[in-house]
């Protein structure tokens, strides 16, 4: 059941998404309109549930938008996985913006960017530097609205 459910859901995400301004999404409570690059994934297999958005910026650098519960400890998970670990919690409108940076075992730096509800949270991560005009392009977007 738990299957047919993340099938359909994912269905609706991908044929209701597309706008000719880019990839739109209705997951927060407010509607973000993503890059036209932006092509959706699921993990059907992983035990938490997300839809993930697969981008590229003008620079073809890989970043993603992970939509998901709002039931995970990010920072335990990064501590689990990194060093020199700074996280930056302040409130945004109605969200929870946790902005972390760290390095990963190899010692280049990773940063991540989530705004989170109490129910759901959108993650902005990439192994590389994203530009700064993606989580601007986010920040502008979100008014903040509980419907």
């Amino acid at each position: 059941m738990k299957l047919l459910s993340v099938l359909a859901l994912f269905f609706s995400f991908q044929v209701f998404a597309y706008s000719k301004d880019g990839v739109v999404v209705h997951i927060l409570p407010d509607e973000l309109t993503l890059s036209s690059s932006c092509v959706a994934k699921a993990d059907l297999q992983s035990k938490e549930f997300s839809i993930i958005y697969a981008c590229k910026d003008s620079k073809n650098t890989m970043y993603f938008y992970n939509f998901r519960l709002n039931n995970v400890d990010l920072v335990a998970d990064f501590k689990d996985i990194s060093t020199d670990l700074v996280v930056n919690k302040s409130q945004f409108k109605s969200y929870t913006l946790y902005e972390l940076t760290a390095k990963n075992s190899d010692e280049k730096p990773i940063k991540f960017v989530s705004y989170c509800t109490k129910e759901v949270c959108l993650d902005l991560v990439s192994d590389d530097e994203y530009e700064k005009s993606i989580q601007d392009s986010i920040t502008s977007q979100l008014r903040g609205n509980i419907d």
